[in-house]
């Protein structure tokens, strides 16, 4: 899923696990990082480094870049737990999924 090389290397030792917990359409996924490429897999972890529990249309909306995730982080509408710094992570894969 990273296929620019400029960006993979955004996430060289970056070995973390994302979870997004999507409850309006009951859906639960792992985006897992692991030596500069990314997977998505179904369900749930508990262990993982940050979650994300966020309605589909929002996260549609930064998928697209109608939504600025730090906006709605500072809004309250986004409601990650974790580090900082994997949302920040999580802006820079998803601006080279665009």
């Amino acid at each position: 899923m990273l296929e620019n090389p400029e960006i993979a290397d955004e996430f060289e030792s970056y070995n973390n696990t994302m979870q997004f917990v999507f409850p309006d359409i009951d859906l639960k996924l792992q985006l897992v990082f692991k030596d500069k490429t990314a997977k998505v897999i179904d369900g749930f972890n508990e262990n993982a480094e940050m979650s994300l529990e966020v309605n589909s249309d929002l996260f549609y909306g930064i998928y697209t870049g109608d939504e600025d995730p730090m906006e709605l982080f500072m809004d309250g509408k986004l409601k990650p737990k974790g580090n900082m710094a994997d949302l920040e992570k999580l802006e820079i894969f998803m601006d080279e999924m665009d």
